[in-house]
């Protein structure tokens, strides 16, 4: 079994909803970078590499983060979503084995210390896909997870695609995942953008993975802070707080 680890982090956004030219990833909270809080993070899991996907102003985040080991960078030149986001790393990763962490460089609060127990949960069962999930009292925007009556997942269904029931469920999905490799560019290349966004999302991996009878588990994390990111200004000065 291949133990080997590498930590994608997904950097590649403009951060809109920040109103600032500045990409999301290097805006300051408490004095450091956005991005420095997940790297940190990153290289505790002591893994291979740490592949950076950036697209807008990608060279101030290069700048930014060269210095570090072990890192890698891959482009996102079109924003067309967080599946078409991990895709970009398979010419580096194509002839690789082991498993890729997903991270986000705009979620700083995400420990390593919450994360090593499940990845290595997901190596010692050789599982094909792992998706964190959490609990918020009030999940509204973000995708519900179904789960059946043995607690199996079923599916995530996103919040505009909710009944009256599910938009009860607490337990959500945070979009961190581990993947085997290279099976996890066999899941991406089969997701299509059948969205009002026409956009790939790294979420319809659940399903192909699901309908190819892969391996897949959701484990949910006590601390939903520890996964949530930074989207507005707003969302920075509550951090801030």
């Amino acid at each position: 079994m291949d133990k080997e680890l590498r930590v994608v982090v997904l950097a590649a956004g403009k951060g809109t909803r920040m109103n600032s030219s500045l990409p999301k990833v290097l805006h300051k909270l408490c004095g450091k970078s956005l991005i420095d809080y997940v790297l940190d993070e990153s290289e505790l899991f002591k893994p291979v590499e740490i592949i950076l996907v950036v697209g807008f102003e990608k060279n101030k985040v290069i700048l930014h983060t060269e210095n570090r080991e072990n890192i890698k960078y891959c482009t996102q030149s079109d924003q067309l979503g967080t599946g078409h986001a991990v895709l970009q790393t398979e010419e580096l990763l194509k002839n690789k084995k082991g498993h890729i962490l997903i991270l986000y460089g705009d979620v700083p609060n995400i420990k390593s210390s919450t994360l090593q127990p499940i990845i290595d949960d997901h190596v010692k069962n050789n599982r094909d896909l792992t998706l964190i999930t959490a609990e918020l009292e009030n999940p509204y925007g973000y995708g519900r997870i179904i789960r059946d009556k043995n607690g199996r997942l079923l599916k995530i269904v996103e919040e505009k695609d909710c009944n009256d029931d599910e938009k009860k469920i607490k337990e959500w999905n945070p979009g961190i995942y581990i993947f085997k490799i290279p099976e996890v560019f066999d899941i991406l290349n089969k997701i299509k953008a059948n969205n009002a966004s026409e956009e790939y999302y790294l979420t319809d991996a659940i399903g192909i993975a699901q309908q190819a009878n892969m391996h897949i588990e959701a484990i949910k994390i006590a601390n939903s802070k520890e996964v949530i990111g930074v989207n507005t200004a707003d969302q920075l000065e509550e951090l801030e707080s």
